[in-house]
């Protein structure tokens, strides 16, 4: 009987060391390429809205790149060369009137303006224009405006600017006209400083005195 218990002994120990060095099945399969690891993946994480569900944004990605504004269409060359140079001042400018043009009714005189100063200058507008009489009596009223605004215009040193002096001949408008000048003032647009020629000229009918805008000489 002795011998029996120890004999069943050995071989229950025998069994017991077999399955020890074989291991676990499972643990065999899961380090030789068995079924995939349910470990998350390492792809990129996606946001998630309130609800759990992934949120995909449809608004195309936004530009980086400047956007340039275009050239204001109000400004053009000559306007941005007049602004980069200084008005033309009553004490750089000289005067001097043309000869009547005179046709259907209407006589005019280019009142041309030079630079006579050292460096550029520019004129933009209407000039202030009045008859004086000798004594610097004002005769009838200042020139009234003709005709648009017109670009601004640069002189360099020398150069010319003009403005048209219009009025009519006698009996065109009424048989009345104003006393012969013996100056003419004029104020540059944009200054207070006034210029006088001498001339007897132009003899105003009509109650019709105008002046346009400078423009290029």
């Amino acid at each position: 009987m002795a011998a029996s218990i120890g004999l069943l002994a050995v071989a229950t120990a025998a069994c017991g060391g077999g399955g020890g060095s074989g291991g676990s099945p499972a643990s065999a399969r899961e380090g030789s390429g068995g079924p995939a690891s349910s470990a998350p993946s390492a792809s990129a994480p996606v946001e998630s809205g309130g609800d759990g569900a992934p949120s995909v944004s449809s608004a195309p990605p936004s530009s980086t790149t400047p956007v340039r504004s275009a050239p204001s269409a109000g400004q053009s060359g000559t306007e941005q060369a007049a602004v980069a140079s200084s008005r033309c001042t009553a004490d750089q400018l000289g005067l001097s009137l043309s000869a009547p043009d005179a046709g259907a009714g209407n006589i005019r005189y280019d009142l041309r303006l030079v630079n006579k100063g050292a460096g550029a200058c520019a004129l933009r507008g209407f000039p202030g224009v009045s008859l004086l009489a000798g004594d610097g009596a004002i005769i009838g009223k200042p020139a009234t405006r003709e005709g648009e605004q017109l670009p601004a215009v640069t002189l360099a040193p020398g150069g010319t600017a003009d403005v048209t002096l219009h009025t009519l001949n006698r009996g065109i408008k009424g048989s009345s006209c104003w006393a012969a000048p013996s100056l003419l003032r004029i104020y540059p647009p944009g200054s207070k400083d006034a210029m006088t020629l001498r001339t007897s000229k132009p003899v105003v009918c009509g109650d019709t005195f105008t002046v346009t805008a400078v423009r290029s000489g």
